[in-house]
């Protein structure tokens, strides 16, 4: 699998978002887009999503631009979790991780075999399969975030998008899901791409860290490459220390209150 964005370009009426930004992902790899409210990212995951379509450049998987993709195509190659996933309905959870399989199925067709081995997958590897029967609205928050992500992985994209997909869970769920994120990347081959806030979990998770600034890359690379001292008090603008590494990814706190 190859992901190449190229000069991309993408503008709300007259405010330019992304300006000219190219990258290339690689296979089973684990990407952390962060930088500054408003400086793009999650306009960039959606670009490549398909959601929104860009005003110049190209974004290819395996060298075909997803732009002139249907969307059942689009989503047998990319499958997208949303920061917040409201369900007016009580789906159980299985209904809601067979939902994945939707680009597979004909209109009005049972789940055949493969479907159903591709949830009962999913639903381990995200390990769910005690909470299946229940319904979602029944969840925790870090429980109903699984769910979304084993919807993903019931889907059996090779890239799999993540939008803030821990922002607003408390810290035991934060960890259990870039856990089981990490664990997708790193033991089941797919590349994931995530806009993180946090960046002392973009430095100890990922692969990769992808710094964006006023929709442009700043930086790309390694943790301790990118995620220093003089590129975050350039982008944001804010002082950190850089007060303990871990296998040399930097962790960071903020020195004071500046009050």
């Amino acid at each position: 699998m190859s992901l190449v964005i190229d000069n991309l370009h993408f503008s709300y009426g007259s405010t330019e978002v992304l300006k000219g930004v190219s990258s290339y992902f690689e296979n089973s790899t684990f990407y952390a887009i962060v930088g500054p409210n408003g400086c793009g990212k999650s306009t960039l995951l959606k670009c490549l999503y398909g959601y929104l379509s860009p005003g110049e450049g190209t974004i290819k998987i395996n060298n075909h631009n997803i732009m002139k993709m249907s969307h059942r195509k689009r989503a047998m190659n990319i499958s997208y979790v949303a920061q917040s996933n409201e369900i007016s309905f009580d789906f159980a959870v299985k209904d809601i991780v067979a939902m994945g399989r939707n680009p597979y199925i004909s209109r009005f067709a049972s789940l055949s075999d493969t479907d159903i081995s591709h949830i009962h997958d999913a639903l381990e590897k995200t390990s769910m399969t005690e909470l299946k029967d229940k319904s979602i609205n029944e969840l925790s928050g870090g429980e109903k975030q699984r769910a979304f992500i084993a919807r993903a992985l019931a889907q059996d994209t090779e890239i799999i998008l993540l939008d803030e997909p821990v922002s607003m869970l408390d810290i035991n769920h934060q960890i259990e899901i870039m856990d089981t994120v990490k664990s997708l990347s790193l033991n089941h081959h797919r590349t994931i791409i995530a806009v993180l806030h946090d960046l002392n979990l973009a430095s100890l998770y990922a692969d990769c860290v992808i710094l964006m600034n006023k929709g442009s890359i700043h930086s790309i690379g390694s943790s301790s490459k990118v995620l220093t001292k003089e590129n975050i008090n350039s982008v944001y603008k804010t002082e950190v220390d850089i007060y303990d590494t871990v296998e040399g990814m930097p962790r960071f706190i903020v020195p004071k209150a500046r009050i």
